[in-house]
């Protein structure tokens, strides 16, 4: 199983979990499952990333909160240099390359690089 499926069905487990009211102690399991997945990826960019996908979770009824689970699996995606096609916005390519260079200077190169070059094919630099 790849990486990137293994997230996947990690982040499925979790929603099946979690129910449609997740408490504080099933968001830090999530961050932690997530954190796991891509130990290359700075504490800080994790951190900013979460509290990202916090606040889509917290937007919007089951829609949203399905979405933003889309999203963190997109975002991993990305992150483990495997991009599944999780379709973004131009907004939110924007948002990911804000996000992924914040600890620029700590990150993985080959991380960067090929997020930047996603970013820059997405039209979103």
């Amino acid at each position: 199983m790849q990486t990137i499926d293994r997230l996947r069905s990690d982040l499925d487990d979790w929603a099946r979990h979690a129910g449609t009211a997740p408490g504080n102690r099933d968001f830090e399991a999530l961050r932690s499952m997530f954190s796991r997945s891509m130990p290359q990826i700075p504490d800080d960019t994790i951190a900013a990333l979460f509290t990202t996908f916090l606040s889509r979770y917290a937007a919007g009824g089951a829609e949203g909160c399905a979405r933003a689970l889309e999203w963190l699996g997109g975002i991993g995606s990305l992150l483990l240099c495997d991009y599944d096609g999780t379709p973004f916005s131009r907004d939110e390519w924007t948002e990911i390359r804000e996000l992924v260079t914040i600890d620029s200077g700590e990150i993985d190169i080959e991380t960067l690089t090929y997020v930047l070059g996603q970013t820059l094919e997405h039209s979103a630099l």
